[in-house]
């Protein structure tokens, strides 16, 4: 039987704990303090386990809304329809995994955004959607760390 992915992790984070940290001799502070580092993230990883397929759905809902309202905007005297059409197959596009067709999806916004830049009010118009969208979800990136401690100012939601 293959081991867990939390038994691997605790299985890196042993050998880190264990025999890397202590094999570093007392003046290399700053290898001493990469492997606390990640040893840190190991154990970010391991609390966000569980919730990560939800967090990364709730992100590619946010972006796929994100293009609704890009499409939205009136682009018919535009020259770019081949990176708008780009964007709205990327946005329908059902196949693949969730953080590769996010991953589609921003890459056809900057895109889109590069295209446009030669459109002021087109390009202002893209970036005033993407600019609160991304209010939003920063502030439930905010959150999903916050247990973290990374955000001091963070009072959450």
């Amino acid at each position: 039987m293959n081991p867990s992915v939390d038994d691997r992790l605790n299985s890196v984070l042993r050998a880190l704990q264990n025999v890397v940290l202590p094999a570093l001799p007392p003046q290399a502070s700053l290898a001493q303090e990469q492997v606390m580092l990640a040893m840190g993230h190991i154990q970010i990883i391991q609390a966000q386990l569980d919730a990560t397929p939800t967090f990364e759905a709730e992100e590619l809902a946010d972006l796929i809304d994100m293009s609704h309202q890009i499409l939205a905007i009136d682009s018919s005297s535009t020259s770019f329809q081949t990176q708008l059409a780009s964007l709205k197959d990327a946005m329908e596009a059902r196949e693949g995994h969730v953080r590769d067709r996010a991953e589609t999806i921003r890459s056809a916004i900057d895109v889109l955004l590069q295209a446009a830049h030669s459109d002021t009010p087109y390009h202002q118009a893209i970036r005033d959607v993407i600019l609160a969208s991304g209010r939003a979800r920063t502030e439930k990136d905010r959150q999903w760390f916050s247990a973290m401690g990374f955000d001091a100012a963070f009072t959450g939601a």
